[in-house]
């Protein structure tokens, strides 16, 4: 069976280290970056060191040696002690993570995990932190929101831009255990929905995919609540100006008078405030957030500080449409 050994070259700036690997059937590769193979020209240092990255073609582990005066000769893979022996990571535990994280066993603990935490900013933090199901959000934000939601004691409630389902699961906490909650997102199907529901299957949550936009998914929402009014509307779907006011406009007639509107991402990222481009983008939303509050309509914004990077929850204490 083939595997890796590694073995130091007296080489500097050589192409001859590409000539000891094997021409086919290898399944390493010794790459040059900077000037040379060796990590001396790279760093200017004469210490040796080496790195690795690896992907995969089809099912076999494929690992690149990136870095100088490192030799790959066939000869088995290593167990995981030979690699904590070797100082390297295992090839197979990275995919082993990624595929145990899309398991049954997996989203059973992370429910049982939640379920254990004692309070909403401990269930919030541990949901932060986690990848498959991870809610987006500034925790002091959406940790008010979530006690505003308490204390309104919704029976339906409505999650536009549902994403990994974290926020959906935080809701229906805070909200207790007789709401009613749908969340609406365009990637609510296949696995990803069976997973959320495998997360939620003790809680009365219903996750449709579908366009917020689309009318059969407002007449949809309709005739699901049968002429009742819902209690709470959380909008986080499309960010465009005129994908959110959308939203707002088609949902808001469906919110009773005394209900709450939230609306995420109320705060303009650096590269609308300042031109400074980052990661973040809150897209038309800040602008719509400033109509509603021009309106004359009773808001609370919540922003952790004032000149931070996007984010931030805009409540609408909702008196009832005009319309």
């Amino acid at each position: 069976a083939p595997r890796f050994v590694l073995d130091t070259l007296p080489l500097h700036c050589s192409n001859e280290a590409l000539q000891l690997l094997p021409a086919n059937d290898c399944i390493g590769t010794l790459t040059k970056r900077g000037c040379g193979t060796c990590w001396r020209c790279r760093t200017k240092s004469g210490f040796r060191r080496y790195d690795f990255r690896h992907t995969f073609q089809g099912n076999l582990p494929f690992m690149r040696l990136l870095a100088g005066q490192i030799a790959l000769e066939h000869a088995p893979i290593p167990a995981r002690s030979q690699c904590r022996i070797l100082g390297l990571k295992n090839p197979l535990h990275r995919i082993q993570k990624k595929l145990y994280q899309v398991s049954p066993n997996y989203v059973d603990e992370v429910r049982r995990d939640v379920a254990r935490l004692p309070s909403l900013g401990a269930k919030l933090d541990y949901l932060m932190r986690n990848r498959q199901f991870r809610v987006d959000q500034q925790k002091p934000e959406f940790l008010q929101l979530l006690n505003m939601v308490r204390e309104l004691a919704p029976k339906r409630l409505v999650e536009i831009g549902g994403r990994r389902g974290g926020s959906s699961l935080l809701f229906s906490t805070a909200s207790g255990d007789n709401c009613d909650i749908v969340t609406i997102d365009l990637g609510n199907k296949g696995s990803r929905a069976k997973r959320l529901m495998s997360l939620c299957r003790d809680r009365q949550i219903q996750f449709w995919q579908g366009d917020s936009h689309a009318q059969e998914t407002h007449a949809r929402l309709a005739q699901y609540l049968k002429g009742s009014a819902l209690d709470f509307l959380f909008i986080d779907g499309d960010h465009s100006y005129e994908g959110a006011k959308q939203d707002f406009e088609n949902y808001s007639k469906l919110v009773r008078p005394g209900g709450l509107i939230a609306l995420h991402d109320i705060q303009p990222e650096f590269a609308t405030a300042y031109g400074v481009q980052t990661a973040s983008w809150t897209g038309g939303v800040p602008k719509l957030w400033q109509e509603l509050v021009a309106d004359g309509l009773e808001t609370t914004a919540l922003i952790s500080e004032p000149h931070q990077d996007g984010y931030g929850i805009g409540v609408i204490h909702w008196a009832g449409s005009k319309a």
